[in-house]
């Protein structure tokens, strides 16, 4: 009997004993391990070796993980790890609203994990709780981080009116800001420069803006101006984050126009003296010489709306159910009838006036920016213009830059222009500042098919952040790696105010990318925008992987972030 209690005793004894042991394992077990990378954490300071361990959605561990198990295990030997990068402007909303574009993956496979979207005044709904929960129903493909659009919400009370709000109209913008709020938006951008923002004073927007500081967000502004007054617009912005305490940024920071290159030092000091005052003040910037629009240089004209037949073809092209052909062939039509307009005395001086001058509440392009903002990018034909400056053929050839301008869409329709045009010195002097962030300006796109023919465009959207990683780290050598990924991660993580992601640290949402930094680059050109970046080996989003070996797996592991939930 005494024998048979010892062996029952010894069963329960090595059943424990089994029990702590697999309990002491499965403390050590993760869903993914990361290990041998070098580690560059987003705050700036140097890398170091070391390993990450991942459970469920967040960080468990960071240092030596030897001898730790996981269910997946990285090799990272010969990379960078850091965070998944934040894209602090972009124009996302249009496509994660479409489940063709959802997954975003040209910006997933850059290792950009978040993007703030619904900036430059405009957002694809006021109605965040509905938003979320329609984008996380149909799955999205990075993390959101979204803004309401002041011009979205004035015209929903006032259309398009060109004038200032009266009281209770601004009480029910606030009325619907503030609702918005309550759902989680993160705040509000303006698009001073577009219509109806523009028509708003800057009592008007600071009253908007109050609403956000009781819920702690932000503003962010594309300004009035980007050109001669940029030291006006900017001092408007510092004005809007004085009188309201709202940490306030502004879009795209950069100076347009040949003519005023080198305004943008000016600019920079208004900044740094109105951060040395103690106002919160950011600005982010893509990593491109050329603004938008980029197109065929047809598109430069404006033609009245009235005037036919090119009024009724673009009607036709309006269509969102064309076929690919039948658009093709309008489009053919419609360069014929615009040279035949061009060509003809009395239609041209009435296109002419409307691209010199615009209408009475929308001046035109020329009219705010003139010849010096566009540049010539991509010619077949006449390739000795591509870089050259209208402004600049003007004065070379003693011609009226119309004139040029009517001559080159008949000599080549198809020729591509670019507006906003900056200098490359200006752009390194921004980037150089310690609170200047990387961002894009760009949207997501349908995933790209291997049967796609070249589209011309913006290569920002598909390369910003793997540009400034090949261009301004690894060539030239104006930012250190970890300042550069410091720029896209906990910079814009610490102007949002984000409690866990932006850094890698222990309880921090694991938000991942892995690249090869002597690899990784932009592949998207203005001739042929949608090509994807390459380098980028692993990208996780909220502790799963996206991104593995360089290829998008399908998965949609994004998510809708709330300020509200943000704690």
């Amino acid at each position: 009997m005494f024998k048979r209690f010892l062996l029952i005793f010894s069963v329960l004894i090595v059943v424990v004993l089994s029990f702590a042991v697999c309990s002491k394992i499965g403390v050590g077990k993760y869903d993914i391990l990361v290990k041998n990378g070098k580690i560059i954490d987003g705050t700036g300071n140097p890398w170091f070796h070391g390993d990450i361990g991942i459970k469920g959605d967040t960080i468990a561990e960071i240092g030596d993980l030897s001898g730790k198990t996981a269910v997946k295990t990285i090799d990272a030997r010969g990379m960078t790890v850091s965070p998944g990068f934040i894209d602090m402007h972009t124009h996302c909303d249009d496509g994660l609203n479409r489940s063709a574009s959802s997954a975003n993956l040209n910006y997933l496979i850059q290792g950009t994990t978040t993007v703030v979207t619904g900036n430059c005044g405009g957002s694809v709904s006021l109605k965040v709780a509905e938003t979320k929960k329609k984008w996380e129903d149909q799955g999205i493909g990075t993390n959101v981080v979204y803004l309401v659009g002041f011009g979205t919400i004035r015209r929903s009370v006032m259309g398009e009116e060109p004038r200032k709000a009266k009281p209770e109209e601004i009480e029910k913008m606030q009325a619907i800001l503030r609702q918005s709020m309550k759902e989680g938006a993160w705040g509000m951008s303006t698009g001073l420069e577009y219509i109806p923002d523009r028509y708003a004073d800057t009592e008007e927007v600071i009253e908007l803006t109050k609403v956000v500081g009781e819920f702690g967000g932000i503003y962010t502004s594309h300004m009035r101006d980007e050109s001669t007054r940029i030291i006006e617009a900017v001092e408007e912005t510092i004005r809007i984050g004085e009188e309201t305490g709202v940490p306030v940024n502004i879009a795209h920071f950069k100076v347009c126009g040949k003519d005023i290159w080198g305004l943008i030092k000016d600019a920079v000091k208004v900044v740094n003296d109105a951060r040395a005052r103690g106002i919160y003040i950011t600005a982010d910037q893509y990593p491109y010489v050329q603004s938008a629009p980029v197109g065929p240089i047809m598109s430069i004209p404006n033609v009245p709306e009235d005037m036919e037949p090119l009024a009724e073809i673009r009607k036709k092209m309006r269509d969102g159910n064309l076929p690919d052909s039948e658009r093709e062939k309008l489009r053919e039509q419609y360069v014929d009838e615009l040279k035949k307009a061009l060509s003809d005395k009395s239609k041209k001086e009435q296109i002419k006036k409307l691209t010199l001058e615009g209408l009475p509440d929308d001046p035109s392009d020329i009219a705010m920016w003139g010849w010096h903002n566009y540049t010539i990018l991509v010619a077949e034909k006449n390739t000795h213009l591509i870089g050259k400056n209208i402004s600049d053929l003007a004065r070379e050839q003693k011609r009226d830059a119309f004139d040029i301008v009517v001559n080159l869409i008949i000599d080549e329709p198809d020729m591509l222009y670019s507006g906003g045009s900056m200098s490359e010195d200006d752009l390194q002097y921004a980037l150089r500042q310690d609170w200047l962030m990387v961002s894009s300006d760009g949207g997501a796109s349908p995933i790209k098919k291997k049967t796609d023919k070249p589209r011309p465009g913006h290569p920002r959207a598909y390369g910003s952040q793997t540009k400034v990683l090949r261009k301004y780290v690894r060539e030239e050598k104006i930012l250190t790696l970890e300042n550069a990924i410091r720029k896209m991660t906990s910079l814009p993580a610490s102007f949002l105010q984000m409690k866990d992601r932006g850094m890698l640290s222990g309880g921090y949402k694991a938000d991942i990318v892995i690249f090869d930094p002597e690899t990784v680059r932009d592949n998207s050109t203005y001739a042929d925008a949608h090509q994807y970046s390459s380098g980028v080996e692993y990208v996780i989003i909220n502790g799963k992987i996206s991104i593995e070996n360089g290829e998008y797996n399908d998965a949609l592991n994004g998510k809708v972030l709330l300020l509200t939930e943000n704690k």
